[in-house]
């Protein structure tokens, strides 16, 4: 629909080069048909996904675990584990979603073990406050809609969204009252400022409530909170206070690496260690690295990606919508000599 030339099945081949010289890439695709492709661009945007690979925790004793373990984003459905002993290592969404998915399908028992605090919001109270006529079939256009979303600096942000976590707080008293009750550890962001700014600074540490938070609130769904794991048994997990939970399949609900380590998988340590730091914010208050590079001409003029001609693209709809057309336009710049 766009016109865009499109090369689906394709795999780099190698590790790409820069000429600092020439300002291009050297890089090798494999297509689908097996032809390989030699491309020399000025630009190489990593579009790959705001998260990188499953970060997978190094825990002693995994090896002799006689049950399942896996990471959160291998996880078959839960009938699987149909009158078994769950145990979820991690507390935000994807842990959430795994307890739900385990509680329903009929698992004996299911523990999330909760090794820092987490912010939980419903998302009829949350939603209704944070994006009430925004994006919904009352509101503005979209475009309208994605410019006041993105229009306000994050830092004024912060201060509109610790009055709106407040109110939001207030709706959800009973839920987070439950909540407290049942162990499970609540924050309200970074200084009270909610979902949005812990999403722009960490990526995850959040849960939009879609029904879990009753079952954990009833004690159906139970809770291990603040112990660290010392090793795996064969039949469980034990902790550092000496308790042992019992477990016949081990998810490990504990996120994934940043895009810097997708660039070094694709481009090598040494492209990798000269890019800065992704996503979260930087010290002047925006999103760090995402949708801008270095410029060859005057690098003072624009944030720094570590790397000319290197870009990232990642973020929510609403943020990429609207970033996408800005790293266009700096691209476009660069070429005509006008950044």
């Amino acid at each position: 629909m766009m016109e865009l030339n499109v090369w689906t099945s394709t795999h780099i081949q190698g590790i790409p080069t820069f000429d600092p010289t020439t300002h291009k890439w050297t890089i090798t695709v494999k297509r689908a048909d097996g032809c390989e492709r030699i491309l020399h661009p000025r630009h190489i945007v990593l579009a790959s996904g705001q998260y990188g690979d499953p970060r997978v925790p190094n825990f002693p004793g995994a090896e002799i675990f006689k049950g399942d373990i896996h990471h959160s984003s291998r996880h078959p459905e839960g009938f699987e584990y149909r009158g078994k002993r769950a145990v979820i290592v991690g507390s935000c969404t994807s842990a959430h979603d795994l307890a739900m998915n385990f509680y329903k399908q009929g698992s004996e028992s299911v523990t999330m073990i909760q090794r820092s605090s987490t912010y939980v919001m419903s998302q009829t109270n949350g939603l209704r406050h944070l994006m009430n006529g925004l994006y919904d079939e009352n509101g503005p256009p979209t475009e309208d809609a994605d410019l006041f979303f993105s229009c306000i600096p994050f830092p004024a942000l912060k201060t509109i969204h610790q009055h709106l976590t407040r109110l939001i707080a207030e709706d959800d008293q009973e839920m987070l009252s439950k909540l407290d009750h049942a162990g499970f550890q609540v924050d309200y962001g970074y200084d009270g400022s909610g979902l949005f700014l812990k999403y722009l600074i960490s990526g995850g540490g959040f849960y939009i409530d879609v029904g879990c938070s009753k079952l954990v609130g009833n004690g159906s769904i139970k809770v291990k909170q603040g112990k660290e794991i010392t090793n795996i048994v064969e039949d469980g997990v034990l902790f550092e206070d000496g308790s042992k939970l019992e477990a016949d399949v081990i998810v490990l609900a504990t996120g994934f690496d940043d895009m810097q380590e997708t660039a070094r998988k694709i481009f090598g340590h040494e492209v990798a260690n000269r890019v800065s730091k992704v996503w979260g914010l930087n010290d002047e208050g925006e999103i760090a690295t995402m949708w801008q590079s270095m410029s060859s001409i005057s690098p003072s003029l624009m944030v720094e990606s570590g790397h000319e001609g290197l870009w990232f693209m990642g973020g929510n709809l609403a943020l990429t919508r609207v970033y996408s057309r800005f790293l266009a336009l700096q691209i476009k710049a660069i070429e005509l000599g006008l950044d």
